[in-house]
């Protein structure tokens, strides 16, 4: 709307100008956030890396643990078997518990070895890992000034859009409600401009 360059409209221009600087100040608060993302975001690739790796050396490990079970059993079962073959009476006896202690130590073997593999990977994923934990590490300490930096200003900002607000409903309640009715419909329709003082050629 515009208005004539009355102490009213004088009053409604002023509130004009406290919410144009609260919507200036907002956008800039918004601003912050992608920043922040560009600024984290190296470290949490890296964070993501590190993660994946600990998870897959976590399983790893359930497996590596699950194997030496399957190895310890095997291995008591040798021994039984052996125990047994100190007691045969017979050749068809002696000769079955050697097919089954054959059968078993073979198993074992291939067990073992398999155990034996596993120890190495998870020996190189435990470097890796120490290696990715001091690459986040040293990521994490190189933007965290940066991070720091873009935190503190966006809580300044966060302060004066406060110091605005305050301001801005202290000045409102000196204008008188109709008017300010009509303005606030106006600027809640997402304009942000609702008043224009009245050029000399109307």
């Amino acid at each position: 709307m515009t208005v004539e360059t009355d102490s009213i409209s004088i009053l409604l221009l002023k509130l004009q100008q406290i919410d144009q600087k609260i919507l200036e100040t907002r956008d800039n608060i918004r601003a912050f956030d992608p920043l922040l993302v560009e600024v984290d975001e190296p470290a949490l690739q890296l964070e993501s890396e590190y993660n994946k790796t600990a998870g897959r050396l976590q399983e790893m490990k359930l497996d590596e643990r699950r194997l030496e079970l399957a190895v310890e059993e095997k291995r008591a079962r040798v021994t039984r078997l052996e125990d047994r073959l100190n007691q045969v009476r017979n050749v068809r006896e002696e000769a079955a518990v050697q097919a089954e202690l054959g059968l078993v130590r073979r198993a074992l073997e291939s067990e073992e070895q398999v155990v034996v593999s596993l120890l190495d990977q998870i020996g190189r994923f435990e470097d890796r890992l120490a290696e990715q934990k001091v690459a986040m590490e040293t990521e994490r300490a190189a933007v965290e000034p940066r991070k720091q930096e873009l935190l503190d200003n966006r809580a300044a900002a966060g302060t004066k859009l406060a110091s605005l607000e305050s301001e801005r409903d202290a000045f409102a309640e000196g204008i008188d409600d109709r008017y300010r009715r009509v303005y606030d419909n106006l600027i809640r329709g997402g304009r942000r401009v609702a008043v224009a003082p009245m050029t000399e050629d109307g």
